[in-house]
Parts: C-alpha cells; structure tokens; sequence
C-alpha cells in the first residue's frame, strides 16, 4: 500500500509532486492472490488519481486467465478521475497484453453520459 495515500479525502498526497513519468508494477496480482485483487486495483486507481507527471503505467499481471486481464484493464480504463491527461496504461501478462490511451477529458465526459 502506498504510505501516501490520504487517511482523509481533503489532504493532499505527496505523490502530487511527484515527478514520475513510467510506473511499472511487477507481479501485480501475486502477493495477495484473488481475494484483494480489488485493494491492489484501488492502489493502482489512487496513483492514477494522484500522479499529474504518469505518462505511462505498466501492470505484469501474475495470471494465466486472460478474462482477469482483461477485467483489470477494463476497470482501469474506465475509472473516471486521472490526474495525467494522457496516461498510457497497459496491463500484461504471460498469455496478453492490452494497452491503451484514454485522456481525462475523455473519460469525464463519457462517465457524464452514463
């Protein structure tokens, strides 16, 4: 877990200032197994959300089930609040990858219409 992450929703992260471009996120998927695969996603979401400089985020997802892959990346895709506007993410693993660019505004925009 990311020891920046805010304890309340107003104060801000360090990871604002943080000038990181490439973040690549190895064995996502191992550590925990199945059950916290949404509290992995969530940190992923919450460096999304907070990153402004993040070009490019890479997830080497730890699974043979192409479905996880895909339901990773989908939920990733569609989250609606990115702080960089044209974040590149890619979710790989031994079997697929999937890659993307969505910008910000995009996002919004769809996530208003739904």
């Amino acid at each position: 877990m990311c020891l920046c992450k805010p304890w309340e929703e107003d104060i801000p992260t360090c990871l604002s200032s943080s000038p990181v471009k490439v973040l690549k996120i190895l064995k996502f998927g191992d550590i925990f197994g199945d059950e916290d695969i949404e509290e992995q996603i969530k940190q992923v979401q919450h460096f999304l959300e907070t990153m402004p400089n993040l070009e490019q985020l890479i997830l080497y997802y730890d699974t043979s089930f192409d479905e996880d892959v895909n339901e990773v990346s989908a939920q990733l895709q569609w989250h609606p609040r990115v702080a960089s506007s044209k974040c590149k993410i890619s979710v790989i693993s031994d079997n697929l990858c999937l890659s993307s660019t969505v910008p910000c505004s995009v996002v919004r925009k769809w996530g208003r219409l739904l």
